[in-house]
């Protein structure tokens, strides 16, 4: 009897630990994963025209070999690159969004820029993009990996600054700097490939607060997303952007 009793008492006393440990781990707030941008206003796009180039000339000799080095510029077909500037603010609000307080007043955000062909983005398994997601990209962008533009030789590095998405680092991932003031640099502007479960790609860049970008003005941010505009596909995909803020 005192056997059964303390068995009872054994097995009481665990439900409610098993309990009490349930509901703590849902009361644990979950961590937060990036947001759709709530407002995206796009400014007037521009290209560089390589037609109103001057034309070059050397002259030729008959019976002369003459070496010659030659230099050339093409525009690629397969990115479109963005850059700006980006206000928000840290809230605490309600369901009915109102807010109790608000931090940042637009400025001194830090954080991140995602942009995506897919607006369902599972981000509780986003992770750094694999070698059979950059493959995949280049064939949607009907790229060779030895193309010069390719994925593959775009997003180089694996060096870039570790961050939070959704709860989860991200570090040592695919990924590439845009250009400040025209040149090549290794600290502003990283651009990092990531992809979900979906295998969804996702580029991601890093807010630098004005910061000098490519034309020696100054962003908060500048990043590329993948555009295959070859012969037959040209025409706009629409890319969805989702924000992660911080204090």
């Amino acid at each position: 009897m005192r056997r059964t009793t303390a068995n009872r008492l054994f097995s009481t006393g665990f439900f409610f630990l098993f309990l009490f440990f349930t509901l703590l781990a849902l009361l644990q707030p979950a961590a937060a994963v990036p947001v759709s941008a709530t407002g995206l206003t796009p400014g007037a796009a521009s290209q560089r025209n390589l037609s109103t180039m001057n034309a070059t000339n050397v002259s030729a000799q008959g019976g002369y070999v003459t070496p010659l080095d030659i230099n050339g510029m093409s525009i690629t077909q397969s990115w479109q690159g963005y850059y700006g500037n980006i206000s928000g603010n840290i809230i605490l609000a309600d369901a009915n969004n109102k807010s109790l307080y608000e931090w940042g007043n637009g400025t001194s955000i830090n954080g991140e820029i995602y942009a995506s062909r897919s607006d369902t983005i599972d981000w509780s398994s986003i992770d750094c993009a694999t070698p059979v997601h950059v493959a995949a990209e280049e064939l949607y962008l009907d790229q060779a990996s030895s193309d010069g533009d390719s994925v593959t030789n775009t997003f180089n590095g694996t060096a870039h600054t570790a961050f939070l998405v959704g709860g989860r680092t991200m570090d040592y991932c695919p990924s590439t700097y845009t250009f400040v003031d025209g040149a090549v640099q290794t600290t502003d502007f990283e651009m990092i490939l990531l992809a979900d479960v979906n295998d969804e790609i996702v580029y991601a860049t890093i807010i630098d607060n004005d910061s000098t970008g490519y034309n020696g003005a100054t962003h908060d941010f500048q990043m590329l997303v993948a555009e295959n505009e070859k012969p037959g596909n040209a025409g706009g995909t629409p890319y969805f952007f989702f924000t992660e803020l911080g204090a």
